[in-house]
Order: structure tokens, then C-alpha cells, then sequence
């Protein structure tokens, strides 16, 4: 017997799920990344293609006497703007007959989309941690080596395991980003991210005490800064666990970079492991603002995908999403912590 339901009825309903999981999916997007919300945010190019451009900052030299009668010497547009490829990221799910026949899969899908859209979130941390790790150890003009040695360790490559951060590290990574002139957000404070094996070395393990300002009561002067989003300013409130040595302290599991033992790499020596964090100031990296990203969700019905799909076997459901980060002034603006872990 044929099913009485019509097709248009049934792509009408299609459609309103599609759109309230359109829904769902930018607020599970939104809710996960968050060094990304340190970023500058620009939005999905308009006129240039797939490529992103967003400007270098003039050092505060380049502002110069003038010579009358004399043009000023000006640089090539390439050697003003950083530039990035944006590209699209995406992820589907397939559903069988028999799975729409018992009418399993509204929870089904709506369920994957969640899960989903947090991968999208996820992989938009990644993608900044690697903008930022890539430009941390080059040899760049006019910048600094951006690794902080923590507890007495002498140079990039000999932290191992037992090397616990301590204090001291954030108040040298704020030393250091000021004598590069690094900018502070709103707050007057540099913002970094720390996986949470670092923060309980660096508030539990060596005893913060007094160094250790908790935020204040009345925390909404401290929020309004933190992203020009309501969403974004609450999702950082939510993750920030302290201020100690004028740096924020941010916690997140993701987002600062493991290193697992094996080769040295990211600061940390081969054979052992540890996380990364990043300490930045505004203009040490620069992203797609996720509002501009064309998130969207997909929905293909039984027998959309025509011939390949003879007899109505299989439905779709997925995501799609366009993003790219890039490193702007890191040298100058951003500081990477390497340290074991105690606990």
C-alpha cells in the first residue's frame, strides 16, 4: 500500500525541520570554539574570491618626516596585508527506509546535527591554533621569539612532562608582550587560553594566594568586552577562571595545543608531553566572524538522489560551513606557554 501522506505536504514539513535545525545548528556551532573568540573578526569575503585579506600593522616608526618636494616611499599591497584562502567545511549522515518508516528519524537527525555542528566548532579551534602555531616559530622581521620558558627551562624544546607552569611565566609573557608594545583588550588585560591539567598547576599546584584576583561580583563590567556578541561575551565569561598577572586566564580542553611524546615539537622535548597555551592581545590573528560563515544545514529526501538511489533507500542530513584563520602579528602579539602537567 503507498503512503497516503502527500509530497508536498511531506517537503513542506521537510523544510520547517530544516529551518529549526538551521537554528540548532548555528547555536551548537557558536557555543564551542573558543580561541577563536580572541580573534579579530572579519566578515566571508565579498569581492575577492576565496581569498581574505586583512592589514599588517604599521610599526610606529613607519610614521616619518616628510622631505618637500620629494614623494614618500610606499610599499606594495602585499607587503601590507596578510592573506588566507577561505575554504568550505562540511559533514553528512545517512539515513536508511527503514529508519524513516518508523518515524525514528526526526530525534535521529536532529541529534546528529548537534553533534555535528560542535565538530564544526571544534575544527574552527583547530584551524586557529594552527594559524597561530605556524607563525609562532618563524623567523619573521621586526618580531620575537614567541616561547615563554617555564619553571627555570632555558630554550624552545626542553620542557618535558614533570615541567609544571608556574606562576612566574605569566608575569614574564606580560612583561614580554608589553616591551613589544603588544595592544590590551578592552579590559586592560591580555586574554590567553590554558588547557585545564596548566591552570591547576598554575592556581592549585603552586598555591596563587594573593596573585590570584577571582572576577568580581558584579562580572558584567568584565564581559561586555569580550566580544562584540552577547553570545560570544557569556560563552568567555563562563570559561575565564581567574586574572593573574595582568592575563585573563581562559580555560579550555581543545583549543591549547597537546603535544604527545615522541619528537620535540611546539616547545616541548621528544619523548614527552604537554599542552600549549596562547596568550594574545587584539591583532595577533584575525577569522571569519561566524555570523558571516553561511552555516548551513542540508536535507535530501528519499529518493532525492535520483538514479544512484533506484529504489528509495537512503536520506541525507548534514552541515556545511566556509571559515579560515590567519596570523597576523604574532611575533609581536602573542606569547605560547609549553609546560608538562602534575595532575
Amino acid at each position: 500500500m503507498g503512503d497516503s501522506r502527500s509530497t508536498t505536504s511531506t517537503n513542506a514539513v521537510m523544510s520547517l525541520f530544516n529551518r529549526h535545525l538551521q537554528k540548532r545548528s548555528e547555536k551548537s556551532l557558536r557555543e564551542v570554539p573558543v580561541l577563536a573568540e580572541l580573534f579579530d573578526k572579519r566578515p566571508l569575503p565579498g569581492k575577492s574570491g576565496t581569498t581574505m585579506f586583512v592589514p599588517r600593522h604599521i610599526a610606529r616608526n613607519a610614521i616619518r618626516a616628510l622631505t618637500e618636494g620629494t614623494p614618500i616611499v610606499t610599499c606594495a599591497t602585499s607587503a601590507h596585508y596578510y592573506s588566507g584562502t577561505v575554504v568550505g567545511y562540511g559533514d553528512a549522515r545517512a539515513y536508511s527506509d527503514f529508519l524513516v518508516m518508523v518515524h525514528e528519524i526526526p530525534t535521529m537527525i536532529s541529534d546528529d546535527i548537534d553533534f555535528m555542528s560542535r565538530d564544526a566548532g571544534l575544527k574552527i579551534d583547530d584551524l586557529c591554533r594552527t594559524a597561530i602555531s605556524a607563525r609562532a616559530y618563524s623567523a619573521e622581521t621586526g618580531g620575537h621569539n614567541t616561547f615563554i620558558s617555564p619553571d627555570g627551562t632555558t630554550a624552545s624544546g626542553s620542557v618535558k612532562s614533570t615541567t609544571s607552569l608556574k606562576q612566574n611565566a605569566l608575569f614574564e609573557t606580560n612583561t614580554s608582550l608589553h616591551s613589544d608594545n603588544a595592544p590590551l583588550y578592552a579590559d586592560g588585560l591580555y586574554h590567553g587560553v590554558f588547557h585545564p591539567r596548566q591552570t591547576y598547576d598554575l592556581f592549585i599546584s603552586t598555591s596563587a594566594g594573593s596573585q590570584l584576583t577571582k572576577l568580581a561580583a558584579d562580572s558584567a563590567k568584565h564581559t561586555s568586552f569580550l566580544e562584540n556578541t552577547e553570545f560570544g561575551a557569556k560563552k568567555l565569561e563562563r570559561a575565564t577562571i581567574g586574572v593573574l598577572g595582568n592575563i585573563r586566564v581562559i580555560e579550555n580542553t581543545n583549543a591549547p595545543k597537546t603535544v604527545n611524546g615522541g619528537t620535540a615539537a611546539a616547545g616541548i622535548s621528544a619523548s614527552n608531553s604537554g599542552y600549549v597555551a596562547y596568550v594574545m592581545g587584539p591583532g595577533a590573528a584575525a577569522a571569519v566572524d561566524l555570523s558571516t560563515a553561511r552555516l548551513k544545514t542540508y536535507m535530501k529526501a528519499l529518493g532525492s538522489a535520483g538514479t544512484t538511489d533506484p529504489i528509495d533507500q537512503e536520506m541525507t542530513a548534514g552541515v556545511k560551513f566556509y571559515f579560515v584563520a590567519i596570523g597576523m602579528d604574532v611575533r609581536n602579539r602573542m606569547r605560547s606557554i609549553p609546560s608538562g602537567k602534575t595532575l
